[in-house]
C-alpha cells in the first residue's frame, strides 16, 4: 500500500498485515469513504480468480478492499508486501501465516508453518491444504514491492490452486508480474484502473462532508483540481478543517507524491509539538513500531503511550493489532519523515539504526537486526548476525535474503570481515559453486588469524571441502573442535568430517564417531545427520550387510524428504547410496529410479567437495555395474579415477576403484592421444591442481578471470574432459603435470 492510500486511511484504524482480518476493522464503517459502486462491482465479480486494482498511490486501493472485506461474508486473508518478500521463501511464509484466517484446520496450519527450505514442497502442501477450504479471499496489498519473478511465481502457484469460489485480490502501483493477458483471455480477471478508482463529483462532496465540511460549489472546485484523486481531496479537506492559513482554492494538488510530501512537511510536522515531531523523525527508520523498540531507539521510556496518543490523533500512525501495541507509519508519511530527518540531522541516522539492530538482536529478530546493522554502516555487527544465523538461513532456503545482504555490503567489505568471509564461503557450498568456494576459503585462510574467535571455523570450512585429502579432513576437523566453543553447533559438523576422513582411511573408529554424529545432528542439522547415515550405510555394505545398509540409507532419504531438502546438491549422495543398496539387494528398478533422482539433484555440480564428489561418482559406477549398465559404468569409471586423484590418501576409495576396474576389464579401452596445448594453456594447467579459483589464478597471472576461464575451457576441450579435476588427472596421465 502506498502513501496517498495510506493518507486516505487516516479515517481507518488499521491497514492490516499478514493474517489480519475484519475483526480489526470495527471502526472502519463509521468513518471510511463509502465506495458503493466499487463494492457492488466486486460483489458481482465472484466468478473470477483474480481481482486486480492497479493505480498510482492515493487511489484508495486498500480502502476499497477493506470495504469489500466488510461487505463480504467470506473470510479475507491479508498479506501486506514488503521489499524482503522478494525472497520467495519469506513470501511463502507470509502466505502461510495469512491462511490462518481462512478457516483452515489449526493442526494443518501448524504443519505448514514448519520450516521447509524446498519451496516447491511447501507450495504443494499449501495447494493441498486450501483445495477443500470454503471460499475465501486472499488480498496481496502493496504488490508493486514484489520485483522478482520467483516471488510472483510463488503467488501464481497459489492462484492456480484456489478452490472454487475463492479469489486473490492484488493491489499494486505497477504492472503485476502475473500472466495478465492469459487471465484476461480466460475470463479469470476483474480489473480496476485509475479511472475506475478516481472519485466521482458526488463522492468527492461526500468525502468532504464526512470531514464536517460544507463547502458548496467549492467542493466541486477542489474535485476538479484533484481530478478525483482521493488522497489529494482528503488532504485539502484536512487543511481546511484544521484551520490552515492556506486558502483551499490555492492549495496545489497535482497527483504527484512530491505534493503530498511538501504538504506534510509544511502543514503537519511544522505545527507538531517538538516532542512529538522528534519522536516521529527518530522512529521513522523502523518498519514496525512497538513501545520497547522505540524506547531503545529514542532513549525514551514512554514510547508506547506516545504511539497510542499519535494513533488516536491521526491514523497515519496505524495500529497493527487490536491491543494497540504494534504500529506502523503510512508509507508515504514514513518516507516524508525520513526525508525530513536527513535534512535536519543527517548524522544521527547510523546511531538510530545501530540501537534498533542491537535491540532486535537481543529480542531474537536476527533478520531485521541485520537489516538495521547494514543500514547503520556497522558491517562487522551485520557480519556477526549473519554468521550467527547462516546455518539456519541456508537450511530454510533463505538464499535470496542472504544474497540481498551480501549485495548491500559488497564483496570488498565481505573480504575484510571474518564472519562474512565464512558465511560467504558456506553460501557458495550450499549453491554448489566449487570455484567460488575455494576462492573464499583462500580469503579466509589469508584474513582470519589465530587471535580471532572464528579461527576454529576456518578449520571446519577446510574439513568440509576436504582439499587436503582424508588425512587433512581428520586433522582439520580435530583442530576445529579444539578451537571452537564446546557448545557451538558447529562441533557436530567437525565431528562429521573427522568421521568421514577416518572412514576413507579405513579406520574402525569411524563407525562409533559417525553413529554419535547421526544422533547429535538429529537436533541440529538434518543435512549433517543424512550425510552421517549414508556413511554408515556404506560401512554396512563394505561389511557385507546390505539389508542394514539399506535401512541406514532409507532413514537418510526419509529425513531429507520430510524436511524438504532434496533440492540441495549435497543430498544427491543420499539417493545414490540408496540406489547402491537397492542394487546390492537385486532391486534394479528401484536402483535406477534412485540414480535418476540423485542425478537431478546433483546435476551441474563440478569441482565440489572433494570427498563428496569421489564417493558420489564411485557409488554411481558401482550401482551401474550391479544393474548391468556397463557403457555408463565405463564413463563413470573414468570420472571416478579423476575424482580419486583429488583425494589420493584414501585406501577405501582405491579399493572401490579397483573392484570397479576388475568388473569392467573386458570393456575398458586404451587411452592416450597426442595433445597440442598453447603456452598460455600449459601455464594455466599448472595452476589447476591448487585450490586457487580462476579469479585468484588471474590475479597471479595478471589476467582477467574471464581470460583464465576461456583458457581453461580450451584445455578441457583439447584434453577431452569436462571439469577442472578431470583436466588435472588427464594432465598428469599425459605427463603434462608433475605429481600424483
Amino acid at each position: 500500500m502506498n502513501l496517498p492510500e495510506r493518507i486516505l486511511l487516516l479515517m481507518s484504524p488499521s491497514t492490516g498485515t499478514a493474517g489480519s482480518g475484519p475483526d480489526a476493522e470495527v471502526r472502519v464503517t463509521r468513518s471510511l469513504l463509502p465506495r458503493i459502486r466499487l463494492i457492488e462491482a466486486l460483489n458481482g465479480a465472484r466468478s473470477v480468480r483474480v481481482v486486480l486494482l492497479q493505480a498510482p498511490a492515493g487511489y484508495s486501493k486498500t480502502t476499497t478492499l477493506r470495504l469489500w472485506d466488510d461487505s463480504d461474508q467470506r473470510p479475507f486473508a491479508w498479506v501486506r508486501c514488503e521489499p524482503r518478500y522478494n525472497d520467495p521463501a519469506l513470501l511463502a511464509n507470509a502466505l502461510v501465516a495469512a491462511l490462518g484466517t481462512t478457516g483452515i484446520d489449526p493442526e494443518l496450519h501448524e504443519l505448514l508453518r514448519s520450516p521447509v527450505p524446498d519451496l516447491s514442497l511447501l507450495l504443494e502442501r499449501v495447494a493441498d491444504a486450501i483445495r477443500d477450504l470454503d471460499p475465501f479471499v486472499l488480498v496481496i496489498d502493496d504488490a508493486h514491492l514484489l520485483e522478482t519473478d520467483p516471488a510472483w511465481q510463488v503467488l501464481y502457484s497459489v492462484i492456480s490452486a484456489l478452490p472454487e469460489g475463492s479469489q486473490v485480490a492484488v493491489a499494486t502501483r505497477a504492472h503485476p508480474g502475473l500472466p495478465v493477458g492469459r487471465l484476461r483471455a480466460r475470463g479469470e480477471l476483474f480489473e480496476f484502473g485509475m479511472s475506475d478508482l478516481a472519485l466521482t463529483r458526488g463522492e468527492s462532496r461526500e468525502l468532504l462532508a464526512r470531514l464536517d465540511l460544507d463547502l458548496g460549489d467549492r467542493a466541486d472546485q477542489i474535485h476538479e483540481k484533484a481530478e478525483g484523486w482521493p488522497a489529494a481531496l482528503y488532504l485539502a479537506g484536512l487543511a481546511i478543517r484544521q484551520g490552515s492559513e492556506a486558502r483551499p482554492e490555492a492549495v496545489r494538488f497535482d497527483g504527484g507524491d512530491r505534493v503530498v510530501v511538501e504538504y506534510f512537511r509544511d502543514e503537519f510536522i511544522r505545527d507538531l509539538p517538538e516532542d512529538k515531531a522528534s519522536f516521529l523523525l527518530e522512529t521513522s527508520i523502523l518498519e514496525e513500531l512497538t513501545g520497547p523498540l522505540c524506547d531503545a531507539v529514542t532513549g525514551r521510556t514512554d514510547s508506547l503511550e506516545m504511539l497510542q496518543e499519535l494513533a488516536a490523533e491521526n491514523a497515519l500512525v496505524v495500529p497493527l493489532d487490536r491491543g494497540s501495541t504494534r504500529f506502523r507509519y503510512h508509507h508515504l508519511f514514513r518516507d516524508m519523515l525520513r526525508s525530513e530527518k536527513r535534512l535536519r540531522d543527517p548524522d544521527s541516522k547510523p546511531g538510530l539504526h545501530h540501537r534498533a539492530a542491537e535491540w532486535l538482536a537481543a529480542n531474537g529478530d536476527i533478520s531485521r537486526a541485520t537489516d538495521h546493522a547494514i543500514a547503520s554502516g556497522d558491517f562487522e555487527l551485520a557480519g556477526a548476525y549473519i554468521w550467527l544465523d547462516i546455518a539456519d538461513l541456508l537450511s530454510r532456503g533463505r538464499i535470496a535474503t542472504v544474497d540481498r545482504w551480501f549485495e548491500a555490503i559488497g564483496d570488498d567489505r565481505i573480504a575484510r570481515i571474518p564472519a562474512l568471509i565464512l558465511a560467504r564461503a558456506h553460501r557458495e557450498i550450499a549453491m554448489g559453486r566449487g570455484d567460488e568456494t575455494f576462492f573464499w576459503l583462500s580469503v579466509a585462510e589469508r584474513e582470519i588469524g589465530e587471535d580471532l574467535p572464528v579461527y576454529g571455523d576456518v578449520f571446519t570450512l577446510r574439513a568440509t571441502i576436504g582439499a587436503e585429502g582424508a588425512a587433512g579432513m581428520i586433522a582439520d576437523g580435530k583442530r576445529a573442535a579444539e578451537l571452537m566453543d564446546p557448545a557451538s553447533p558447529f562441533q557436530v559438523a567437525a565431528k562429521l568430517y573427522v568421521g568421514v576422513g577416518l572412514y576413507l582411511t579405513e579406520d574402525e573408529k569411524a563407525r562409533d564417531l559417525l553413529r554419535e554424529t547421526a544422533r547429535e545432528a538429529a537436533m541440529i542439522s538434518v543435512i549433517i545427520q543424512a550425510i552421517a547415515l549414508v556413511q554408515l550405510a556404506l560401512m554396512e555394505l563394505d561389511d557385507g550387510r546390505p539389508d542394514s545398509a539399506h535401512d541406514y540409507a532409507t532413514r537418510a532419504r526419509d529425513q531429507v524428504e520430510r524436511s524438504g531438502l532434496r533440492t540441495l546438491g549435497a543430498m544427491s549422495l543420499v539417493y545414490v547410496v540408496l540406489a547402491l543398496t537397492n542394487a546390492e539387494l537385486g532391486r534394479a528398478e528401484e536402483a535406477k529410479m534412485d540414480l535418476e533422482t540423485g542425478s537431478k539433484i546433483g546435476g551441474g555440480i563440478l569441482d565440489y567437495l572433494v570427498w563428496h564428489e569421489a564417493e558420489l561418482v564411485l557409488c554411481r559406477c558401482r550401482t551401474l555395474l550391479k544393474i548391468g549398465h556397463f557403457d555408463q559404468a565405463e564413463r563413470e569409471l573414468k570420472r571416478a579415477g579423476l575424482a580419486i586423484g583429488r583425494i589420493p590418501d584414501s585406501p577405501r576409495l582405491e579399493k572401490w576403484m579397483e573392484d570397479c576396474r576388475t568388473e569392467l576389464e573386458k570393456v575398458r579401452g586404451a587411452g592416450g592421444i597426442p595433445i597440442s596445448l598453447t603456452k598460455a594453456e600449459l601455464r594455466t594447467l599448472q595452476f589447476l591442481p591448487s585450490h586457487h579459483s580462476f579469479r585468484s589464478i588471474g590475479e597471479q597471472l595478471y589476467l582477467s578471470q574471464n581470460t583464465v576461464k576461456t583458457q581453461a575451457n580450451s584445455l578441457y576441450r583439447k584434453l577431452g574432459v569436462n571439469s577442472r579435476a578431470e583436466a588435472v588427472m588427464e594432465g598428469r596421465r599425459l605427463g603434462l603435470l608433475k605429481g600424483e
